[in-house]
């Protein structure tokens, strides 16, 4: 774990992790309290050895300002705790403004379900303790829009669900959603409409076929008109 301001870890760093390091080895004291033994070659020796696991376990920011004091661990612990205690009403309060106006955006509901843990439990620290309820309102208000149906069924739940029973149910919902949507991708495009073609005008026909019966029929009655002629002649 290291250190930072942005991850408002103080109080996970101080008790879980450096204390307890440090009472394995009865080093407590050298942070704890203001007795220097500098004539002590063996104590010196060993407040070098906290004050390098101090610089080894904080972000590069405070590695800076607290190396420009003197190098004694006590000094860069008191240094680091009045950075974050002193800070802690507006960073309590800023911290606040987010977790209230979470929104999922693109995250998965793993993810934003453990961002909002996360600054619920940084928020603890900050002796603000959130709710379990509170922490499911406030999941249920920032879920992305596709969540909407499942959120309007959660909160006519009776009882009101659990943070760990919420989880669960959009986790199932999510795996529906991803499912249809993967369906809907992967779908083939629908066949396109035929098209008919507009009927051509018909053709006049060709070829002597045709032309021949028309004429015959021609020449019959122009032989029946030289036949009558012919009759009037001979009278």
């Amino acid at each position: 774990m290291v250190l930072d301001r942005t991850a408002n870890n103080y109080n996970q760093w101080r008790a879980t992790l450096f204390l307890v390091v440090l009472g394995k080895y009865a080093l407590t004291d050298h942070v704890l309290t203001d007795v220097v033994n500098a004539d002590c070659s063996a104590w010196m020796q060993m407040d070098c050895t906290v004050l390098t696991w101090i610089y080894g376990t904080i972000h590069g920011n405070l590695q800076q300002s607290a190396m420009l004091r003197n190098p004694n661990a006590r000094v860069a612990w008191t240094f680091l705790e009045n950075d974050f205690i002193g800070q802690r009403e507006s960073g309590a309060l800023l911290l606040s403004v987010e977790f209230r106006t979470a929104k999922q955006g693109a995250s998965s509901i793993t993810d934003f379900c453990r961002r909002l843990e996360t600054m619920a439990v940084a928020l603890t620290d900050f002796d603000d303790p959130i709710g379990d309820r509170t922490l499911v309102l406030t999941l249920l208000r920032g879920l992305s829009g596709k969540f909407w149906p499942m959120v309007s069924n959660l909160k006519m739940c009776q009882p009101f669900p659990t943070f760990q029973q919420a989880r669960t149910l959009l986790l199932l919902e999510e795996i529906d959603i991803d499912d249809v949507t993967a369906e809907t991708d992967a779908a083939p495009p629908p066949p396109s409409a035929l098209v008919a073609a507009p009927n051509a005008a018909p053709r006049p026909p060709t070829g002597g076929g045709g032309s021949g019966g028309t004429n015959n029929g021609q020449g019959g009655q122009s032989s029946q008109h030289s036949g009558h002629r012919r009759g009037h002649g001979g009278k």
